[in-house]
């Protein structure tokens, strides 16, 4: 399951070539499964952590022992982290130097989380607000530090000064235009004091609030500025000890997800048993978490997974969101841009979590450097109505207990002009399809009886526990009252499709247009689940389109969804749905030859069949003025064709995109034409996601398809 840009998930495969990745796409629904395909479903894949302050961990302090950074790097796996900065607190030179010489001492075969260059925090700090810097270490001048660093830059990332040290201004200056990132930290400066060292090249502020002086009416000072700041970022500590949580509310209110990253800001006990660690030269206690011996906090015992998790419990922060502040962010800052993002051409760092964001699997360069022992217990997209770990449960109970463990499933159903299609849909992944026959011939009530009669059928053979259904109606649906009021196809007014299907139907139903259901499974799940805007048009018996933006939906100026098919096209001003349909294709067809062919039969005859290839053209031409014109109106980012015509001929969509491309040539460059990830089956993905939406399903806290 992949981030899908709203906030939601979407399954995704990504395609990894060497230590690239090659392709992000959606998971095809009929594609094969290759033998190199590793499965990470239900689980969510997230650009691998990187945590820009980690003091030390597993027992090792890095600023005076700063070899242990590949060991602690090869343990940082397990956390999802897959690359880091090791940070030096205030030290000596003699210790600084230490830490230059073994950042470039990588040792060979090393399969670790990356450190991408020394955090150098200290020791041009505040001795007002030092917090367990040793005061031993701290200078009162920039400038030489910034000598020092700039000869080292090689092996420097990152650098945290106090904007009130004396000459700090000058080192900013110095050290930004050496390619070295400025933060601000450990900090009493005024707000003039911080906005200058922001002019002079400073970009981020160290763990906001924690080591600055308080935010004050009349002097807001460093955290002041930071947060009104509109492209500083900030990093923060999300342990439940360094912030409340009202704390972590205002920075995310403030700064945002776009200008937030996590850091651990973890020492030499994290991942160690409790006891007497050290941060730097300074003597720590660590239990439920690490304090100097005056109580005031040394670091932390934080991982990023765990960070994260709080963050999504404090701030509702979505899926995305979670991707930014771990990932994106923080190689930006770095400047780091072959990191941070599942994108074609990034290097493949990857976390791979459970929904409850513990990793479960590491990616480095395309290669998988760590994977937790899964036990054979409830799975994620897996609901119990009692709580077993399939291990020991036969010898608590006996045989039979384990049969309790009962996965939850919504049902969705598409019906169409010529047939019905339903499958269950377990969050991940599809079920078989099951089919039926419609038409304008068959009564509603004959349809929807056969209907009930496969949700039934999947219900009981699937095993699962169906907690919703899902119902895609063609025509003018009103979703309310769920009932078809119209639908020419069917030849059905005023149905009640809920009463058609049995009261006693147990699941809740919910009922709306197909065209709606079909682009919100692509605009979430499919094709569109990138996009900022996605127009959906559906070719099928009729011409249908749906445009989808962040802000809601668009049916047209009616409000209709079917308002395309009555475009106005051609030299004969025919209405859109006359001449691209597929039941247009299949008249004119028949009229033109006296034999009766599929729609889909038609265009794959295009190459050798005259009348056929008039037709197609004909088609292409007129969905072509069609999307245009759409285009015009309503801007989208992406136009993704769906429905039964566009799945039958990727060449059809091909020669659409070119003249939809030359019609809008003299106004703006297209949008790109994509053929409908989920093909003949987005009407069933949409209703099932529908139905998910009304159902309670406890026990999926994150929710698979980006609901819950």
């Amino acid at each position: 399951m992949l981030p899908n840009g709203r906030g939601g998930l979407y399954r995704g495969r990504v395609t990894i070539a060497a230590d690239r990745i090659t392709e992000v796409v959606p998971h095809p629904v009929d594609r094969t499964a290759h033998h190199d395909d590793i499965d990470f479903s239900p689980h969510v894949a997230l650009p691998g952590f990187i945590d820009l302050q980690l003091n030390g961990a597993f027992g090792h302090d890095i600023t005076t022992d700063p070899e242990t950074m590949w060991p602690i790097g090869e343990r940082l796996l397990s956390q999802g982290v897959t690359a880091f900065l090791p940070t030096v607190v205030s030290s000596s030179p003699q210790q600084r130097s230490a830490a230059y010489a073994a950042i470039r001492a990588r040792p060979v075969g090393y399969k670790g989380a990356t450190p991408l260059g020394l955090h150098i925090e200290g020791p041009a700090l505040s001795p007002q607000s030092a917090g367990s810097h040793a005061p031993a270490q701290l200078i009162g001048d920039a400038a030489a530090l910034a000598d020092e660093i700039i000869a080292e830059a090689d092996a420097v990332a990152l650098v945290t000064v106090a904007p009130e040290v004396a000459n700090a201004v000058g080192a900013i200056e110095r050290l930004a235009a050496a390619g070295i990132t400025l933060s601000l930290g450990h900090t009493a400066a005024s707000a003039t004091q911080t906005q200058r060292a922001l002019e002079a090249g400073a970009t981020a502020f160290t763990h906001l609030f924690n080591g600055m002086g308080p935010l004050h009416h009349r002097e807001v000072g460093a955290v002041g500025v930071a947060l009104l700041h509109p492209t500083a970022h900030v990093s923060i500590i999300v342990d439940g000890y360094h912030l409340a949580d009202d704390a972590i509310r205002l920075a995310w209110c403030l700064a945002g997800p776009g200008r937030t990253f996590l850091v651990t800001d973890a020492m030499a006990g994290m991942g160690a048993p409790g006891g007497a660690y050290h941060l730097g030269g300074v003597p720590a206690q660590c239990d439920e978490t690490a304090r100097n011996n005056d109580g005031s906090l040394a670091g932390s015992l934080l991982t990023m997974a765990e960070a994260a998790c709080r963050l999504r419990r404090v701030t509702g922060a979505s899926w995305d969101d979670l991707a930014t502040v771990t990932a994106v962010n923080p190689a930006a800052l770095v400047g780091d841009a072959d990191r941070g993002r599942l994108e074609a051409g990034k290097r493949a760092d990857i976390a791979v979590v459970d929904t409850a964001l513990r990793p479960v699997a590491t990616i480095i360069g395309g290669e998988v450097v760590y994977r937790r022992l899964e036990r054979p217990a409830v799975a994620d997209a897996v609901t119990s109505r009692q709580v077993i770990d399939s291990e020991t449960a036969g010898a608590r109970a006996g045989p039979g207990l384990v049969d309790q463990v009962v996965k939850q499933v919504v049902i969705g159903v598409d019906i169409g002009g010529t047939t019905f299609k339903a499958a269950a849909f377990d969050g991940t992944r599809l079920g078989a399809v099951r089919r039926g026959r419609t038409g304008a011939n068959r009564p509603a009530v004959e349809v929807l009886a056969d209907v009930r009669a496969v949700i039934d059928d999947i219900a009981s053979a699937d095993g699962a526990e169906v907690v919703g259904v899902g119902i895609a109606c063609p025509g003018v649906v009103d979703a309310a009252a769920g009932t078809v009021v119209e639908a020419i196809n069917l030849n059905w007014r005023d149905i009640d499709v809920i009463e058609g299907l049995g009261r006693d139907l147990t699941p809740p139903v919910t009922v709306e247009h197909d065209v709606r259901l079909a682009a919100m499974a692509e605009w979430e799940t499919g094709a569109g689940a990138g996009a900022d805007s996605m127009l959906y048009v559906s070719v099928g018996t009729g011409v249908a389109s749906r445009l989808f933006t962040p802000v809601g939906t668009e049916r047209g100026s009616g409000g209709l969804a079917g308002e395309m098919g009555f475009i106005a096209v051609g030299p004969d001003r025919l209405p859109l749905e006359h001449v691209a349909s597929g039941r247009a294709l299949v008249a004119g067809y028949q009229a033109a030859t006296g034999r009766t062919l599929p729609a889909s039969e038609v265009i794959a005859a295009a190459d050798r069949d005259p009348d056929a290839a008039r037709l197609t053209a004909s088609a292409v031409g007129a969905l072509a003025q069609g999307v245009a014109a759409a285009v015009c109106l309503q801007d989208p980012q992406i136009v993704v064709m769906g429905g039964g015509v566009s799945a039958a001929s990727p060449a059809m969509i091909d020669a659409l995109a070119l003249r939809v491309a030359e019609l809008l040539k003299p106004l703006r460059l297209p949008p790109p034409i994509s053929v409908a990830a989920h093909g003949a089956r987005s009407g069933i993905i949409g209703a099932a996601l529908h139905a998910r939406r009304t159902a309670t399903t406890p026990s999926d806290e994150a929710g698979p398809a980006g609901h819950s």
